[in-house]
């Protein structure tokens, strides 16, 4: 019996940090210190008493964290917690409460859509080396196809592996958006617009449970994991929502309580 309730224990475990959707396959394990802007985004759910690294998120300013409008479906927000500052996603680290959620106004869930939200914390983060913010490209900034582009998350290896609880990282290179129409037409589940980054690499992917992972180049974010075509899956690239065509918007909603300015700031993007 005890037996019994163990594999049902670890049957729910499974379940719930596979939704919502995208981890990291293949790519090299790393450091907080490396990433200072990734925080974890992690949920309680009261039966079983656990907590689960759900989502992930990127900080803009010591108030805001940038992540997908999806990691939010269903979620109850006293259930949920951001954890700064730490290689582990569920140890270590500084944790705070979330203050506030703004999904972009246009967000559709299926056929997947501008997919992006913003947290506003309920204290203010210090920055640190472990905790650190990322920059915001300018509104329309152009990305050549073929750039190389690195993602940051924590979560499985391969679909139905061990959840890791340290970070790791991967390179994938953008690919034409035409290509990325053409490859996906017919699709119901995701919209392939420009207002998205197409991006792939031999062995490499995100996978479940990575919703919201940053996509960077340098010290500025560029996408936020959004959707994927299985894991690991070479013949579909991976489809991030593609920031700058946010910016203004990200930049309007990012203030701190009080304050009518934005607390994110604004980077060029070097190529």
């Amino acid at each position: 019996m005890a037996s019994k309730v163990l594999y049902l224990m670890l049957a729910f475990v499974a379940a719930v940090s596979a939704a919502p959707n995208t981890r990291l396959v293949g790519g090299e394990h790393t450091t907080i210190e490396q990433f200072p802007y990734i925080v974890a985004l992690v949920y309680y759910y009261p039966r079983p008493a656990i907590r689960v690294q759900r989502c992930v998120g990127s900080l803009i300013s010591s108030w805001h964290v940038v992540t997908s409008g999806y990691c939010f479906t269903g979620a109850i927000l006293d259930n949920m917690e951001i954890r700064a500052g730490s290689t582990n996603a569920l140890s270590g680290g500084t944790v705070v409460r979330v203050g506030q959620v703004t999904k972009y106004p246009g967000y559709v869930e299926e056929p997947k859509s501008g997919d992006l939200a913003v947290i506003r914390l309920a204290t203010a983060l210090g920055i640190s080396n472990t905790v650190n913010v990322l920059f915001l490209p300018p509104q329309n900034t152009f990305i050549p196809d073929g750039t190389s582009l690195t993602t940051v998350s924590w979560g499985f290896e391969y679909v139905g592996g061990p959840q890791l609880e340290t970070l790791k990282t991967i390179t994938q290179r953008k690919i034409n958006i035409e290509r990325c129409k053409a490859i996906y037409s017919g699709s119901t589940k995701v919209d392939i617009s420009d207002r998205v980054i197409c991006a792939n690499e031999v062995g490499r992917s995100t996978c479940f449970g990575d919703s919201g992972a940053p996509m960077v180049i340098g010290q500025v974010l560029v996408g936020t994991a959004s959707y994927h075509e299985g894991c690991g899956d070479d013949d579909h690239p991976d489809v991030f929502t593609r920031i700058d065509t946010y910016t203004n918007w990200i930049m309007q909603v990012a203030t701190a309580p009080g304050r009518s300015g934005s607390e994110a700031k604004i980077a060029p993007v070097q190529f």
